[in-house]
């Protein structure tokens, strides 16, 4: 049946087609989404605990979590008629949607640049991402929104290829990110001796397949006859909330190795540590990831701890000599 959607359409709008298995499905999927949305909105409330303090980190999982609901929410109505079809409900999903991307996005470059100690080369990967994203973006909410008001079957067909189009970028930008991941933490971590980063890269190649099956599901489902209702309503929230969680899985235990190796992780700001030596004096350090390490050996006589080895390892960065020392007790 035709209706009215307050703007010239080419030809009658026509409500979207459901059938009684796409509100089954549809159910399904969107109760399996607040499910496992509450165990992602737990662990990322424990997240926020751990920081103490409203990082870009923390504000972009919040945001990213309030994306996928919104999103799911707004589907759901629709998929319903609860939501009846206009600018204002395709404005909002789309929005939704590039929040969602962006976020997710962002969270892996910052994963990325734990491990870069110079400002530029975080700016260029940062910047160098935003622009493929938010290129992207525009350009799907300036096609996206046209199809689905009906304006003229141009646009609908130009949505159908644009639709796959745009998630193969994505998919084949998520790999990319992850690979670029592997390959900094095994050259500049792993083959300079810190064994126990080898969890961390063994970890990410398994989430990569995970994560690029999402992405391979997101653009098979544009393959169905009923794409819009497999894709764009019921999976794509369920794809990056799980992503989501891939995510945060990967930063707790990037953080839990690095601390166990003795490594100064900064995550936002240039590295800036200051810390006092025996004499009293204070030296700062301009690195991201630092190592320093020293043994010592308890006299049989006197309790006190006398310095014989010290090793320093220095990635990714210019060192001076320094007297502050991370001390290991063996």
């Amino acid at each position: 049946m035709a209706i009215t959607i307050g703007f010239p359409t080419e030809f009658p709008f026509e409500e979207l087609d459901v059938t009684r298995t796409d509100i089954i499905l549809g159910s399904i999927v969107f109760g399996f989404y607040f499910g496992f949305a509450i165990h992602v909105g737990w662990t990322a409330i424990l997240e926020t605990r751990r920081a103490r303090r409203l990082t870009g980190y923390i504000l972009m999982l919040w945001l990213e979590i309030a994306a996928d609901t919104g999103f799911a929410i707004a589907s759901w109505g629709y998929l319903y008629k609860i939501f009846p079809p206009g600018l204002g409900l395709f404005l909002s999903i789309i929005l939704m949607w590039i929040l969602q991307v962006t976020c997710l996005m962002l969270i892996i470059v910052n994963r990325l640049c734990i491990l870069y100690s110079e400002p530029h080369q975080r700016f260029r990967l940062r910047f160098t991402v935003s622009v493929i994203v938010g290129l992207i973006s525009v350009s799907s909410a300036c096609i996206w929104i046209p199809a689905q008001l009906q304006i003229s079957a141009k646009f609908i067909w130009l949505n159908h290829w644009w639709d796959k189009f745009e998630k193969s970028v994505y998919l084949l930008l998520d790999l990319a990110l992850n690979l670029l991941f592997i390959r900094v933490v095994k050259t500049r971590l792993v083959q300079h001796g810190l064994k126990k980063y080898d969890r961390v890269m063994k970890f990410n190649q398994y989430i990569i397949i995970v994560s690029i099956a999402m992405d391979v599901l997101l653009i098979s489902m544009t393959a169905l006859p009923n794409g819009f209702v497999y894709c764009q309503i019921q999976f794509h929230p369920v794809v990056y909330i799980v992503k989501l969680n891939i995510e945060m899985a990967m930063s707790r235990l990037l953080i839990k190795v690095a601390r166990s190796t003795g490594i100064n992780v900064y995550e936002e700001e240039p590295a800036r540590t200051s810390s006092h030596t025996t004499s009293g004096n204070k030296t700062n350090q301009n690195m991201a990831v630092h190592v320093t390490t020293q043994v010592y050996t308890e006299h049989p006589d006197e309790f006190e701890m006398n310095p014989r080895v010290r090793k320093e390892v220095t990635f990714a960065g210019s060192t001076k000599s320094d007297p502050d020392i991370k001390a290991t007790a063996i």
